[in-house]
């Protein structure tokens, strides 16, 4: 009740001042629902889930609300919560924003946070549905002085394993005070962040310092070392440590780019996860390479990106790419990864993809990995266009000879109305309890107007790991139907 009781005080605020001036209020909505079943439900049930976002802007001021809520024939799976709320002043020197924010630390190493747009999350311990972002509720502050920038926050960074209808005191147990100034001279920046992390069991300071900048036209480069201060001396970089060491350099000369990554990571996941350091490993748009890919394990991992890209006369693009990463867990375990693609047109109207993947993964015990694919895209004069696509994947686990197959079919009738069939094959004894396992699942999304579109999902989808802006996350396999509503206002 006092949750409630506080949204409808800030529902009353906002729609006050939206009397004054309704070009400065505007929100979102994404609705859905679903009826089917997803790993352990022996009968299909229904869910309804919701998110409405509302901001108000005036001025130097801005003030924003998110309200989500979750209904299912299960009581102690059901909430109706404000998950965040903020006020920011801004200035040209100044940057001061209290309540629930976003804020990065470097690259990851000491503090990520982030929103991933229209994801919803759902953990089979739970079985309750949540928008998918991990914020910090506090205080966060920015002051600016000519080339000196120095970042100040206080808060408490959410643990989104737990869903909104657990208490607060269980989804953010750690509590985080950092100091971060950045001074920039000769297109060269150098920075320094001290973070001192405390939780239940103790505080502990954490420290970093980055460098990056422009040598010429063609080089930039960028690098960062972070310690527990507390625990190890400055000088100790033992196995027993806990660090972590980023760095990158990227050349760009006419149509050639090459990017390379560098990273050394021991004992430093931070708190209940609230870093994210760099994975080094490509973010692919495949299903069948996404799905695949390799998890982050900051406790041990070291290894290397490299990627180069080449544009022909013709606007062709080649991309090339090899990822390296070391587990040195109770066993050594060697990821790695040789990735190609091609992006070229065969007509005017004509676009293509083609790729091969070749990976050895022991982690997941998957070696000899080979994934394959083409993309077609046929313009239509009308303005509409026809898609599809074919992925193949195969590899040797514990004697079996796994297989996996993903066909795609779509139109796209002058992005206003989407159609895609989508169907995928696998024999994976992991996944499947007879000899072969389909998912046959069909997408169509019609865009009502500028600020409102319908999606509908009917059949099976296939689930398994995800990646999206360098976050992986796990999605359930799910047979039914869906409809989902985004909206403007």
């Amino acid at each position: 009740m006092r949750s409630l009781s506080k949204f409808l005080i800030l529902v009353s605020i906002f729609s006050t001042l939206s009397l004054f001036s309704y070009s400065q209020f505007n929100g979102t909505n994404l609705m859905e629902y679903q009826y089917g079943k997803v790993p352990g439900d022996t009968n299909a049930i229904s869910t309804l889930y919701d998110r409405t976002v509302f901001n108000y802007n005036y001025k130097d001021i801005k003030a924003g609300l998110a309200l989500e809520q979750f209904y299912t024939r299960y009581d102690n799976r059901n909430y109706i919560k404000p998950t965040q709320y903020y006020l920011q002043y801004s200035k040209d020197f100044m940057d001061i924003k209290a309540g629930n924010f976003y804020e990065t630390i470097g690259r990851g190493l000491l503090l990520r946070s982030f929103e991933i747009p229209g994801a919803i999350l759902e953990d089979l311990s739970y079985r309750s549905r949540s928008y998918f972002q991990r914020d910090v509720i506090g205080v966060s502050t920015r002051l600016r002085y000519k080339d000196l920038s120095v970042k100040l926050l206080y808060g408490k960074p959410l643990n989104n394993v737990f869903p909104p209808s657990q208490p607060d005191s269980l989804r953010r147990t750690d509590k985080i005070a950092a100091v971060a100034p950045e001074y920039t001279f000769a297109k060269q920046t150098l920075g320094a962040s001290l973070l001192n992390l405390k939780n239940s069991n103790k505080s502990t300071l954490y420290g970093m310092f980055t460098s990056s900048g422009i040598i010429s036209q063609y080089f930039s480069y960028y690098s960062e070392l972070a310690k527990d201060l507390s625990n190890y001396s400055l000088s100790d970089f033992s196995d027993k440590a806990a660090y972590a060491m980023y760095a990158s350099i990227n050349l760009s000369i006419n149509n050639l780019g090459v990017s390379a990554e560098y990273k050394s990571y021991k004992n430093f996941s931070l708190g209940a996860g609230i870093n994210e350091p760099p994975a080094l490993v490509k973010e692919h748009s495949y299903k069948v390479l996404n799905r695949s890919t390799h998890v982050l394990q900051p406790i041990n991992e070291s290894g290397y990106q490299i990627e180069a890209f080449y544009t022909f006369a013709d606007l062709s693009t080649l991309t090339l790419n090899n990822t390296i990463a070391v587990n040195n867990l109770n066993d050594k375990f060697v990821f790695q990864e040789y990735f190609a693609e091609y992006d070229f047109s065969i007509k005017d109207n004509l676009d293509a993809k083609i790729f091969a993947d070749y990976a050895e993964d022991p982690f997941k015990l998957e070696m000899n990995r080979i994934s394959t694919g083409a993309y077609l895209k046929l313009g239509i004069p009308d303005g509409s266009s026809i898609k599809t696509d074919y992925e193949f994947q195969t590899f040797h686990r514990s004697g079996d000879k796994v297989y996996n197959h993903v066909l795609s079919l779509g139109y796209n009738h002058k992005s206003k109305l989407l159609f895609n069939i989508t169907g995928e094959i696998s024999n994976d004894p992991f996944l499947v309890e007879e000899e072969v396992k389909t998912w046959i699942g069909t997408n169509i999304k019609y865009q009502i107007n500028s600020k409102h579109s319908l999606l509908l999902f009917a059949g099976q989808r296939r689930g398994g790991p995800a990646c999206n802006a360098g976050v992986c996350y796990e999605v359930l396999d799910f047979n039914g139907i869906e409809v989902r509503i985004t909206s403007r206002f």
